[in-house]
C-alpha cells in the first residue's frame, strides 16, 4: 500500500464481499466502495480536479463520506473535511483559504451556507450528498456525478510524498491554518495505530467521532479500511442509549470514545440494559480524563482500554496500552514504535526523568509536512526538521511520560480544539466590552470548558447572556464561553501581558455565573 486510495483497490481483491462501512441498514461492500471512488476519480480529474485539488466536504458521518475520501485519493486530490458545527463564516474562510474548486455537502448544510458561499470571488462547484437524484435546475448530485464518470480514463499514479488531506484548526491568531497531511505519513500513522492498538480484520469498528476531525479520519475509519476492518457509522448528536444499541445490533468489537463520550455511557452500561459481550477493545483520548471515570469505565466494560495521544499537526505520538494501565497509572503513554519523538527544555536538550518540557516530534517520521499556503506558521512550528508541539510534558522512568499543560493555553472542550484569541476577537468586538480574556477552566463532563473574562467599558452592565447571543451565529457554539468572570481589570505580569493562568482560580472565587 502506498496511497489512501489503495485501500479501498486492494481489498476489493483480498475481501471483495466483505463489509467495508455500514449505517444502519445501509452497507458497502470493499468491491462497492472501490466501484464508486474509482468512478468519482474519474469524473474529478475529467473535470480538473485530480492532482493537487482541493476539494472540500461538509457532511456527518455516512458511507458517502468514505466513498468522497477514497475517490478523492485516487484521483491525486486533497481532501478538506469542514467541521459541521462552523458557521457560515468559518466555512466560508476554510474555502477561501484552500482554494476549493468542489464542495460535497449534505442538503441540510445548505442554509448554514446561506448566500455566504455564493458572495465568494471563487466559489466552489457543489455537489450534494445524501439527497437522491438531482433536479435539472438544482445542484450537481453525487450518485450522478459518479454514474456521467468515463470508464476508459485511466487513474494516475500518485505521489505518496504528496498531500492526501487538508485538516484545519484554528491558529492562535484566531486565524485559520491548515494541515497537509500526506500519504505516506498518514500511512506511518495507521500503521502505528493498527500494531499499537491492535486493530485487525476480523474488528468492526463504531465510527462514533465525526469523520471531519483526525479522530475519526485517522484514528477509525482509515487504520480499520486499512486492514480490512468493518466501519460501522454513527451519525448525529451523541445519545449514550444509540450508541450502546448500535453495539449491540452491529456486534462491534472496538470503539473510540473520547472522555465526554466515556462519561455519558458509562452510567447506562453500568445499568446492565444492553449485553456488550462483543465490545472488547475501546480507544480513548483527544481530551484529559479523569481518573475516577477512567476507573469506574474499567469495571464497567469487560475490555480492553487503549489511551492515544497526538496532535493534528504532529500525528499520532504515544498510546498507553492496557497492560500499562496499571503499572503506568496516570500516564500519558510511551512514544509509539515508528516515531521519533524527545521532550526537551528552551535549549533544545532533552530532559531529564522527572523534568518538564515540550515535546516535538521528527517530522521526517510523522505528523504534517506543512501548513497550507503558510510559510510563515510552517517555519515557526517545524524547527531543524522538528515538529513543535506546543505541548508540555514530564519525562517518566521506561520511556513513558505525562501531559502537564499545553504551552499555549489551547482549550480542548469535549474533544474540540478551541484557540482563545479567536473567541477573544470576537467578544472584543462587542461595543460594551473594553477588553476580554478567554480561558479554559476543567469540567467533569467536557474535560474543559470555555470561559472568559471582560472588562466593560465605563457605565456599562454585561451578563453572560449578553456575551453568548453576541457570539451565536459568529463563532461554533462550542466555541461560546460558558461561564463569565466580569473584572475593573484584568490581571497582568510584570511586562504588562494578561496573566491567563491566574483567571481560573479568580473564576472560582467569583464565580458569576
Amino acid at each position: 500500500m502506498r496511497t489512501l486510495g489503495d485501500f479501498s483497490r486492494l481489498n476489493a481483491r483480498r475481501c471483495p464481499g466483505k463489509i467495508a462501512v455500514r449505517m444502519g441498514d445501509e452497507a458497502l461492500t470493499f468491491q462497492d466502495l472501490d466501484a464508486f471512488s474509482t468512478g468519482l476519480a474519474r469524473s474529478l480529474i475529467a473535470d480538473g480536479r485530480g492532482a493537487g485539488g482541493r476539494i472540500a466536504i461538509l457532511s456527518l458521518n455516512s458511507p458517502e463520506f468514505v466513498i468522497i475520501a477514497q475517490g478523492v485519493a485516487k484521483a491525486g486530490g486533497i481532501l478538506v473535511p469542514i467541521n459541521t458545527r462552523f458557521v457560515g463564516a468559518e466555512i466560508v474562510g476554510v474555502l477561501t483559504h484552500c482554494g476549493a474548486g468542489v464542495l460535497f455537502v449534505e442538503p441540510e448544510f445548505l442554509p448554514v451556507l446561506g448566500d455566504a458561499v455564493a458572495g465568494m470571488a471563487n466559489p466552489p462547484d457543489i455537489i450534494l450528498i445524501r439527497s437522491g437524484r438531482s433536479g435539472p435546475d438544482g445542484p450537481a448530485n453525487l450518485e450522478d456525478y459518479i454514474a456521467a464518470s468515463d470508464c476508459a480514463l485511466s487513474l494516475p499514479m500518485v505521489d505518496p510524498a504528496t498531500a492526501a488531506a487538508i485538516m484545519y484548526t484554528s491558529g492562535t491568531t484566531g486565524a485559520p491554518k491548515g494541515v497537509m497531511v500526506s500519504h505516506e505519513k498518514y500511512l506511518r500513522i495507521f500503521l502505528a495505530i493498527a500494531i499499537e492498538m491492535e486493530v485487525r480484520e476480523p474488528d468492526v469498528l463504531q465510527l462514533a467521532v465525526p469523520l471531519f476531525h483526525n479522530g475519526g479520519f485517522a484514528s477509525v475509519l482509515n487504520p480499520a479500511l486499512m486492514v480490512g476492518a468493518t466501519v460501522v457509522c454513527y451519525r448525529g448528536s451523541f445519545d449514550a442509549d444509540r450508541i450502546l444499541s448500535d453495539v449491540v445490533r452491529h456486534g462491534v468489537t472496538l470503539t473510540h470514545w473520547v472522555p465526554t463520550m466515556l462519561a455519558m455511557v458509562t452510567p447506562v452500561a453500568k445499568s446492565g440494559k444492553y449485553d456488550l459481550g462483543t465490545l472488547r477493545k475501546i480507544h480513548y483520548g483527544a481530551m484529559p480524563i479523569a481518573p475516577e471515570l477512567l476507573a469506574e469505565a474499567c469495571t464497567v466494560f469487560k475490555a480492553d482500554f487503549f489511551q492515544g495521544y497526538g496532535t493534528t499537526d504532529a500525528g499520532l505520538i504515544s498510546c498507553l496500552r492496557p497492560e500499562q494501565h496499571r503499572y503506568h497509572p496516570g500516564m500519558t503513554g510511551r512514544p509509539v514504535f515508528n516515531t521519533l519523538s524527545r521532550i526537551i527544555d528552551m535549549g533544545g536538550n532533552d530532559v531529564p526523568v522527572g523534568a518538564v518540557g515540550e515535546i516535538v516530534v521528527a517530522v521526517e517520521t510523522s505528523g504534517m509536512i506543512g501548513y497550507w499556503n503558510d510559510e510563515r506558521a510552517t517555519g515557526d512550528a517545524i524547527r531543524d526538521g522538528w515538529i513543535y508541539t506546543g505541548d508540555m510534558a514530564r519525562q517518566e522512568e521506561d520511556g513513558f511520560f505525562t501531559i502537564v499543560e499545553r504551552k499555549n493555553f489551547m482549550i480542548i472542550s469535549g474533544g474540540e480544539n478551541i484557540f482563545p484569541m479567536e473567541v477573544e476577537k470576537v467578544i472584543v468586538s462587542h461595543p460594551q466590552i473594553s477588553e476580554v480574556a478567554v480561558f479554559g477552566m476543567k469540567d467533569a463532563k467536557f474535560g474543559e470548558v470555555v470561559c472568559a473574562a471582560v472588562v466593560p467599558v465605563s457605565g456599562a452592565t454585561v451578563s453572560l447572556e449578553t456575551i453568548q447571543d453576541y457570539c451565536d451565529g459568529q463563532i461554533a457554539r462550542y466555541k461560546i464561553p460558558r461561564h463569565l468572570l466580569v473584572l475593573d481589570e484584568l490581571p497582568r505580569t510584570a511586562i504588562g501581558k494578561v496573566a491567563k493562568g491566574t483567571l481560573p482560580a479568580l473564576l472560582s472565587r467569583y464565580r458569576t455565573t
